[in-house]
């Protein structure tokens, strides 16, 4: 079951405190403002189903905060308390939407019936606002969180660069969100309610790569039975995300500069040359300009993928957001999964101190083996080293053993923990082939234990 989060702004501490307790019998978490003060950052951290609010606090407006939560677009059910025969006031709540009002005193069954309404029609806005943005691929520029100087110029970057026709380089490191950028590129530009389409270069097989781009024909190869739709013309009118575009083979690459180009495309297999109307947006962790240097990527392709480049930055420059993040995840893991945890202080300075290689894809994997392993409610510094950084501090003192296999093992299982779960990346930091990493997951048994996630949100 998931657990009912609320938020209760009310002066009147005895009053707050004797709903907080009830509430909390009856499975909520709660979380209790006197006045206004801290209660928008509580709403993006927290994220309660529902809020508790007095219209008259003796410091502050109710209304005023309702009005800030409405132009934040925030999807937490208000419910209002206010005193008898203050109608103007209930009038302008229900204008600004609030989901319903209460009388003082309130009778405690009244006041847990409108609640549980509340919530329902909280989960309700929350799911079918999901699902309307994995419908149609569509993400905005509130999921780019973080209130690091990086990532309030990341925000103004990607408003900016959206509103622009020319195609986009999407620049960073293994975790740091590039898929997000992009998405968020395309729902806050012009093309929005056109298609998405994402693919990953580095994870078709290299046959395959030009059929998945440009489709075929029927009978252009074997097992090829029916005419295939390429992805350029599934993003027709939309955008199309290359992922890891360095990864894409060199003789595809003219093919590809024509399309991105002209929009020109031909089918593997066909005669005619079709146009479709896509934006691309590529990404990539590798130096592109390295690679042309070295001939591993063509120039004219570089210069026409790169008239407009967005660098997402590392989490180890975004200090500030780790805490906010963590915060945020770990809420989100809770509500989804029925516990009820939270950080001690000491515990977010321990994750700000970390250098987070990575990046949000590593922070992610912590939150779930927090939420999985630790005993809570308070989840302190011990647990996160018990839990997360033993290892790193293991590896500190000297080396386990010297056994050969014993030693590639932990060797490949640190590099991909410190990767997120990314095996290139992991390649890379080891110095082999990423065919013969998983040819060792495979021989020590590791294939199952490391299943790289798309990344959703920062």
């Amino acid at each position: 079951m998931k657990s009912r989060r609320i938020v209760i702004v009310e002066d009147d501490e005895s009053f707050a405190t004797v709903i907080s307790r009830e509430l909390e019998r009856g499975g909520w978490r709660v979380r209790v403002f006197a006045d206004v003060t801290g209660v928008c950052d509580a709403v993006h951290e927290f994220i309660p189903n529902v809020m508790l609010l007095d219209l008259r606090l003796a410091q502050s407006s109710g209304l005023g905060l309702l009005r800030e939560l409405r132009m934040q677009d925030a999807d937490v059910q208000v419910v209002v308390l206010t005193a008898h025969g203050a109608v103007p006031d209930v009038v302008e709540a229900m204008r600004l939407g609030a989901y319903d009002f209460l009388t003082k005193p309130v009778q405690l069954d009244i006041l847990e019936q409108t609640l549980a309404r509340a919530v329902e029609k909280n989960e309700l806005l929350v799911e079918n606002r999901r699902l309307r943005r994995e419908v149609r691929g569509v993400t905005r520029l509130d999921s780019l969180f973080g209130e690091s100087p990086a990532m309030v110029e990341l925000r103004q970057t990607v408003l900016r660069v959206a509103q622009a026709a020319s195609h986009v380089l999407i620049l960073g490191e293994n975790g740091t969100g590039k898929e997000l950028v992009a998405r968020c590129l395309h729902g806050e530009s012009r093309r929005v309610d056109s298609p998405f389409v994402a693919v990953n270069c580095g994870a078709i097989p290299t046959e395959l790569v030009e059929s998945e781009l440009f489709g075929h024909e029927a009978g252009a190869f074997t097992g090829a039975n029916r005419r295939h739709r390429g992805l350029f013309e599934s993003a027709h009118g939309g955008t199309l995300f290359l992922d890891e575009i360095g990864e894409l083979p060199l003789h595809l690459q003219p093919a590809l500069l024509r399309a991105v180009q002209s929009g020109e495309v031909r089918r593997v297999g066909g005669r005619e040359m079709e146009l479709f109307d896509v934006r691309v947006l590529a990404a990539t962790n590798r130096d592109l300009a390295d690679a042309v240097a070295c001939g591993q990527f063509r120039e004219d392709l570089f210069y026409r993928l790169s008239a407009l480049q967005v660098d997402v930055p590392p989490l180890r420059d975004r200090e500030e957001d780790v805490v906010l993040l963590a915060r945020r995840l770990l809420a989100e893991y809770c509500a989804e999964h029925g516990r009820n945890l939270h950080f001690a202080d000491a515990a977010l300075l321990r994750l700000r101190s970390h250098d987070w290689p990575g990046n949000v894809r590593e922070l992610q994997n912590v939150i779930t083996r927090v939420g999985v392993l630790a005993n809570g409610p308070e989840v302190g510094i011990e647990d996160l080293d018990e839990l997360v950084f033993a290892r790193q501090q293991a590896k500190a003192v000297g080396l386990p053993t010297l056994l050969l296999d014993d030693l590639e093992r932990l060797a490949i299982t640190e590099a991909l923990e410190r990767c997120g779960g990314d095996k290139k990346h992991a390649a890379r930091q080891l110095g082999i082939a990423l065919k013969t990493l998983y040819n060792k997951l495979a021989r020590y048994d590791l294939r199952d234990r490391y299943v790289t996630t798309r990344q959703t949100r920062t």
